[in-house]
């Protein structure tokens, strides 16, 4: 894999971090953090985001892409699932954040599996004489 394309991904996963970090935040940036269940849900899925985020940025693994969009998807239902979908900032900034997230760990993934079966990364072995 090129080295460019690792620090692309990096800078994602940066990314991806820095928005667990914001959306752990968001209840007193929105000044919402009336109801505890809203606030637990941004703050421990933002860890969780910025944790494997930020994790996924010094070292990349598959496992952490998958966590992420599995993190993602969490933050994205979570409002409905929860039962407190009313708070429309909450809400908000869960799903644009969830999505976010969701589109960063699917772009690792599919760069992970386009260069992990590039020719160029397993490139042909000279014949051994016997």
């Amino acid at each position: 894999m090129g080295r460019d394309w690792k620090e692309q991904r990096a800078a994602f996963n940066l990314l991806s971090g820095l928005l667990g970090l914001v959306l752990a935040a968001t209840p007193w940036l929105l000044d919402e953090a009336i109801d505890p269940l809203a606030v637990w849900s941004a703050v421990f899925g933002g860890a969780l985001v910025m944790r494997l985020g930020f994790s996924a940025a010094l070292a990349f693994r598959g496992w952490k892409a998958w966590g992420q969009a599995i993190g993602g998807a969490g933050l994205i239902i979570a409002p409905w699932l929860l039962g407190w979908d009313g708070r429309s900032a909450m809400s908000c900034a869960h799903v644009v954040v969830g999505a976010a997230v969701v589109a960063i760990a699917a772009t690792g993934l599919r760069s992970g599996r386009a260069h992990r079966t590039s020719p160029h990364d397993n490139p042909p072995r000279a014949a051994q004489p016997c």
